[in-house]
């Protein structure tokens, strides 16, 4: 595996994508979220009755059992949401490889035929799904080339979201939420800078149902730092801040064309755009990743989906607490 020092030095707009595979198929996946490779073994497995059909069972592993689920079987059974149609093949388990892989806190193993190798790449090289295709139903964030084939990216977050969704419910803001701020809230505007349709989703609901209802999204870091660049431009000639526009960034790490750590870290290099909060929202948040949003100024991250602790963070750097303290009556 190459050295990731190199590569994940902050906001150099680089991955490294491991290819796997699925009969015909190539597919990929951020090497950041690989954990182990290893021969599927039966014997390790115990199944389970009553769950989704793409789950195999429990796997053992380092000690402790986790969720195996057929990778297969999950994306031939839904269809590729982007008109790709992979090739997919029964695999005897002697053949078949297990990924174990960690983000958002969890650990989970893939069932897949095979691996290829690991392809360093810049997110510009990285092509964005289209805004038709590119739903809360697409299994897909993007795709690139390499040599002959296209290796499509796999949003595994949505995949383990479908399988166990009372996972992800437990971090919800709770429907009941109350607060002093939530008046405030209204009068922010919050950008977020995310990929994945089902996540730019969750956060819409989630933050209107604590009224923070002025949400503007983008795909990629490229679209946000266009929009924030004309938002420069506009304060330049108003005689005012970027700030007087945008309140806070909330900004996913793994995104085409720009990332996240790239994104910050040309914010915080702006003397006229650094005043502008961000908040990494990131499923690879971990203690070499939180060093590097430390190295790009972010002044905050925390791992998806933790949507109760980003309200915490929202009201903190949108300066809302501070200002309902001022409004309050003697």
């Amino acid at each position: 595996m190459a050295d990731k020092r190199i590569l994940l030095e902050s906001g150099t707009n680089e991955v490294e994508i491991l290819e796997f595979y699925l009969g015909g198929q190539s597919f990929g996946v951020n090497v950041l979220k690989i954990q182990a490779i290893e021969q599927f073994d039966p014997e390790r497995v115990t199944q389970i009755r009553l769950t989704h059909p793409s789950i195999v069972g429990t796997l053992v592993f380092r000690e402790k059992c986790i969720t195996l689920i057929d990778l297969r079987k999950e994306m031939e059974a839904e269809g590729n949401a982007d008109g790709h149609t992979a090739n997919i093949t029964d695999t005897t388990p002697d053949q078949a490889l297990v990924l174990v892989m960690e983000f958002n806190n969890l650990k989970t193993a893939f069932v897949v035929d095979g691996v290829d190798r690991i392809h360093r790449a810049s997110w510009e090289s990285i092509n964005s799904l289209s805004a038709f295709l590119n739903t809360p139903d697409s299994k897909f964030t993007g795709s690139f080339q390499i040599e002959d084939r296209e290796i499509l990216i796999v949003d595994m977050e949505k995949i383990v979201s479908e399988i166990l969704p009372g996972w992800q419910q437990k971090f919800a803001i709770p429907e009941n939420e109350s607060s002093p701020y939530k008046a405030n809230r209204a009068t922010k505007t919050i950008f977020l800078a995310e990929d994945s349709a089902l996540i730019r989703e969750g956060v819409r609901t989630e933050l209107a149902r604590c009224n923070y209802v002025d949400l503007q999204t983008f795909p990629n870091g490229e679209s946000c730092q266009e929009e924030i660049n004309r938002l420069k431009k506009k304060a330049r000639s108003e005689g005012g801040q970027v700030t007087d526009h945008v309140d806070l960034l909330i900004s996913d790490i793994e995104m085409p064309a720009m990332d996240g750590l790239a994104l910050c870290r040309w914010i915080k290099d702006d003397p006229i755009l650094q005043q502008l909060p961000v908040v990494m929202f990131s499923s690879l948040i971990n203690e070499q990743i939180a060093r590097k949003c430390d190295e790009v100024k972010a002044d905050a991250y925390i791992t998806k989906p933790q949507f109760a602790e980003l309200l915490v963070l929202l009201d903190h750097h949108t300066n809302v607490q501070d200002e309902a303290e001022v409004m309050a009556p003697a």
